[in-house]
């Protein structure tokens, strides 16, 4: 009995562990919010506008968010002070589209969309007083809360201000702090000594607080027609049926400043002490939220004083340090972060192993070395009792309920609950990835370099496997699976797909054309109707579709079809009960043969997926280690979203200028004479995931064909068009990816220079007419020399023009550097040139004046220049930028702006050895400079650049085309940015390398021997 004394020891310590350590919530899942960047993390108002647009009264003033950028709103003035409407406490949509804005100094303002200006509209009062909230009403007149002067009635088509006497106590309130509009038409009011009703009538009901007077600070009406209300000292309140105002819950710290009732009923209230989650029926307290620091993706700040729940019924959180957040409540995505007690087990969010015991625990395997136990609500109980806390690789049941794993490079089998070790094997090969627990005692591990196998837990070694040639299975081995219906071992590793029959480890070979697409095997998975999935590293998920008559295997390209190649599907594969195929970034239902991703943004932010890290629940759910937590799945929860996003316009632009029209844009766009071009912005409004959007469009009346797009390039930019009439349609698709139904169709109409004009050409015909009549009458000789010289003006006037409309098309409007569409229509003249100097016999020198070196350039961090200094500041430095890249570049070079902040440089009739010392001159250029902001400031600005030369194999130019060196060098910019900006990253010169052979992995290729790679930064350069 002696022995066992140790181990009951370590079970009662386990099981009073877990009892302190066990979480009074209901479920360890954290709301999470995604966070939109605003100036000083400070925002005092929100609304959405009719078109979907999200407004936030910001530190720096009034602001649109469209998804992808805040968009300042200010009214006209000479200055930048003068045009900023301040700070913005009280924001209300109107009826027809606009926007009423209450302003802290300059009274009532109105947005008028159909000319997208600000209208000033005061107050009816010399000293305007801060407006603190604002109600339209049905009949369109507009209710003004002011701290001062009251409650004030806008009439809009008198255009005057009223006051509404408000009397509590037989004296005026002049103080009011929140307003709305009920259903049946009545107005509420919240004040500084409590809350008043006016009814239908105008009669005014003062409705007394069961406490006393206290300040009123937010109202809302629930959809049940119930008034919510809170104060100034934190509570909240209601009026039921009965009529009277009653609290409902104890006082929260601070103030109420924010309610609004979520899509599920449930009631938001923005305290100055974070969020409380209330019941929508009974009114009850279900949960409290506020700042915590070590929990990413969640709330911001404490202070949270206005809430919005948009069109799609998700909610906005704003405040001061909380900035702009949006709630991303998933049906089927959640995200377990680490518990904020710093003695859990669980303390760390980066995890290595998960394991699904029989007895319904969780073990998770922490990077830091402590195994933590979870109950079924994710909630940590305990820790499991090891010896000793040494990183564990991962985890396995043996079919007797003993847990397997590996840690420190050994194989261990040990108790469940005691965690008392059992026996232990030395293993080598590095970490493991995979280990598996067969029924009949086997155990394989799956290493960082190669294969083992334990044939039973009484064996004295683990033995290396080999190939069928004899030689052992080297490289990482990254996914074990059985089939159930003969006992076979699937093996997923770097060298390709394995089989293990019981005494062969054999390659699974592939039928030409039916290969995989990749030969590096990352995830495995066998479904129920005994399909075999099978994900690469590079072009994503398979299926076996079954054997030629030579037995060489036929697979299905999956991610390729589905226009999702390039990466891999997720690695870690489940199926779920309805037969889709499950990872942390992917599902694919192959019954609705659709594939979609999942984003963070989507849902909650996992961080980096961790690979290898992975389970499958009894209940269905699905569990993936991410470097912020554990993702939570449910798959039954999962819909793609159907979602369809309006397309709205964001901007306008012509020749180059932001550009303001003087009519309703929704009976279209008239541009003035003399528009050599214009560039509409657009967004479509899903705030979701905006990134994932694709997009399309064509000009009716121009545009042959629709041009498909990302969300890096939403914009319609034309140049050199006829004067006349055009339709500019874009459809976007939802962060699904199903395209929607509700386009922008934007009529626009070119009007015609006076010389454009038909009177114009009339009167010019008349005039040749003439002309003609008289040198006939001033003889033959005369005539023809005066005709000929009125014709060369004439035909110097249209050339004149067309090279101006020519020159329009191809240049980017902002920086004056050429566009895409110029790139297009000349690269491939100058490749068959390049080309002709080293395939042609006369040409067989091969001198380096015949290379053509393709150079791309991205602005680093160019995404906060925007955030903090706003986007005509952005501008500047694109305009500054190209300014520097025209002194260093030739002028035979074809210097493009290829979207946003990148830039493209091809550079003809250059040595390619001399292509570092181009790019470190220029890296150079850019860094030892400051860039000068238009308001006088100056900011460092640095570049990375990535680059390659064509050919890139002179001894077979044509190996590498133009797509594939485009490819190279964009790879290169990417291994620019990663290396820690500020410099290059280029390629020479290959020998024999073919795209097709060089890794997708930027360490594998960058290494590559047969490829000339020059790297450069800021230290070296």
């Amino acid at each position: 009995m002696i022995p066992r004394i140790p181990a009951l020891v370590a079970c009662l310590l386990a099981v009073l562990a877990g009892a302190a350590m066990a979480q009074p919530a209901s479920s360890a899942l954290e709301p999470q919010f995604a966070t939109v960047a605003v100036p000083r993390d400070v925002v005092g108002s929100l609304a959405q506008d009719r078109q979907g647009l999200i407004w936030a009264g910001t530190s720096d003033g009034l602001a649109r968010f469209d998804g992808y950028r805040l968009r300042p709103i200010e009214r006209e003035g000479a200055t930048a002070v003068q045009r900023n409407l301040g700070w913005v406490r009280s924001l209300a949509p109107a009826a027809d589209g606009g926007m009423w804005i209450g302003t802290e100094v300059n009274g009532l303002a109105r947005y008028e969309p159909a000319f997208d200006r600000v209208r000033m509209l005061g107050s009816g009062s010399e000293h305007p007083t801060p407006i603190r909230a604002l109600a339209e009403d049905g009949a369109g007149r507009v209710w003004v809360g002011t701290l001062g002067q009251g409650l004030l009635r806008y009439e809009p088509k008198a255009g005057r201000f009223e006051t509404e006497a408000l009397l509590v106590d037989g004296e005026a309130e002049r103080r009011v702090l929140a307003l709305t509009v009920g259903r049946d038409g009545s107005l509420w009011a919240g004040h500084w000594r409590g809350l008043a009703h006016r009814g239908a009538d105008g009669h005014w009901t003062v409705l007394p607080l069961p406490d006393g007077p206290i300040g009123i600070s937010t109202l809302l009406e629930d959809r049940d027609g119930r008034l919510w209300f809170g104060s100034v000292d934190g509570r909240v309140g209601r009026i039921d049926a009965g009529g009277e105002p009653h609290w409902l819950a104890a006082r929260f710290k601070g103030g109420a400043q924010a309610l609004a009732q979520g899509q599920d009923g449930m009631v938001w209230a923005g305290l100055t002490d974070g969020i409380a989650w209330l019941d929508g029926a009974s009114g009850t307290l279900l949960r409290q939220l506020r700042h915590n620091p070590h929990l990413p993706g969640g709330l911001a700040g404490n202070d949270v004083n206005v809430l919005l729940r948009d069109q799609t019924g998700a909610m906005w959180v704003g405040g001061y340090g909380v900035g702009l957040q949006r709630h991303q409540q998933h049906p089927a995505l959640a995200v377990r972060g680490p518990d904020a007690d710093p003695n859990s087990p669980l303390a760390s969010s980066d995890l290595r192993g998960l394991l699904p015991r029989r007895d319904g625990l969780l073990m998770v395997a922490t990077h830091s070395g402590p195994v933590a136990l979870l109950d079924e609500q994710l909630r940590t109980v305990g820790r499991w009792p090891r010896e000793a806390d040494t990183p564990v690789d991962n985890l396995a049941e043996g079919p007797d309920g003993s847990v397997w794993l590996v840690a420190n490079g050994r194989l261990e089998r040990r108790e469940p609950r005691t965690a008392r070790l059992l026996a232990g094997w030395t293993l080598e090969g590095g970490r493991a990835h995979r280990v598996l627990a067969l029924p009949g005692g086997e155990v394989w591990v799956g290493m960082q370099d190669g294969l083992y196998r334990l044939a039973s837990p009484q064996a004295s070694r683990v033995e290396r496997m080999r190939r069928d040639d004899g030689e052992p299975l080297r490289g990482g081995v990254h996914a074990l699976r059985v089939d159930p219906r003969n006992g076979q071992l699937w093996v997923g590793a770097l060298a390709g797909l394995f089989r293990w029959d019981g005494q062969h480890l054999a390659e699974v070979h592939s039928a030409p054309g039916e290969a995989l697409g990749f030969p590096a095997v990352l995830g495995l998975l066998l479904t129920r109707d005994g399909s075999l999935y099978v994900d690469t590293a590079v072009s994503g998920l398979h299926r076996l579709k079954g054997y030629d008559e030579q037995g060489r295997a036929r697979f299905e390209r999956i991610s390729e079809r589905m226009g999702a190649p390039g990466r891999p599907f997720g690695v870690n594969l489940h199926e779920d009960s309805k037969g889709r195929v499950w990872s942390q970034q992917s599902v694919y239902d192959p019954i609705a043969n659709r594939l979609d991703e999942l984003s963070g943004s989507e849902g909650p932010p996992m961080g980096t997926p961790r690979f290898f890290a992975d389970a499958a629940l009894p209940d269905g759910r699905l569990l993936f280690s991410g470097s912020r937590g554990l993702l939570v799945i449910e798959p039954l929860a999962f819909m793609p979203s159907r979602y369809a996003p309006p397309v709205v316009v964001s901007s306008l632009r012509r020749n180059g200028q932001l550009f303001q029209p003087e009519q309703d844009l929704q009976k279209g766009l008239q541009l003035p004479a003399g528009t050599r071009s214009f560039a509409v912005e657009f967004a479509a409004l899903d705030y979701i995931d905006p990134a994932k959007l694709r997009y399309m469009m064509r000009l009716e009346g121009w545009d042959s064909e629709w041009t498909f797009t990302d969300a890096s390039a939403r914009f319609a930019s034309y140049g050199g068009l006829q004067p006349g009439r055009y339709r500019l349609e874009v459809y976007a698709t939802n962060h699904h990816g199903m395209w929607g139904d509700r386009p922008l169709l934007l009529d626009i109409e070119l009007l015609p220079a006076w010389w454009q004009m038909r009177w114009a050409q009339a009167a010019v015909l008349l005039a040749l007419a003439a002309l003609a009549w008289l040198l006939l009458r001033w003889g033959v000789a005369r005539r023809t020399l005066q005709l000929s010289r009125r014709e060369a003006d004439l035909q110097a006037l249209v050339d004149q023009r067309t090279a101006e409309l020519r020159e329009a098309s191809t240049t980017d409007p902002l920086t004056g550097l050429r566009n895409r569409r110029y790139l297009d229509s000349r690269v491939a003249s100058d490749l068959q040139l390049s080309l002709r100097h080293y395939t042609e016999p006369r040409h067989n020198s091969r001198d380096d004046e015949a290379d053509l070196l393709v150079m791309l350039m991205d602005l680093d961090h160019f995404k906060r220049i925007n955030d903090r200094h706003g986007h005509a500041a952005g501008d500047q430095v694109l305009v500054e930028f190209a300014r520097r890249l025209r002194t260093v570049f030739r002028e035979s070079d074809v210097l493009v702006r290829w979207g946003g902040e990148e830039f493209l440089a091809l550079a003809r009739g250059g040595a390619r050895d001399g292509a570092a010392e181009l790019a470190a001159r220029f890296c150079a250029t850019v860094r030892e400079q400051p860039f000068t902001l238009p308001d006088g400031s100056t900011l460092p600005v640095t570049v990375s650049i990535g680059f390659a030369v064509f050919p890139l194999d002179p001894d077979a130019p044509r190996a590498w085309d133009w797509d594939a060196t485009l490819s190279l060098a964009d790879a290169a910019l990417y291994a620019a940015k990663a290396q820690g900006r500020d410099g290059f990253v280029g390629t020479l010169r290959a020998e024999g390398l073919r795209p097709d052979e060089l890794g997708a992995d930027t360490e594998t290729w960058l290494n590559e021997r047969r490829l000339q790679v020059r790297r450069g930064t800021a230290e070296t350069v």
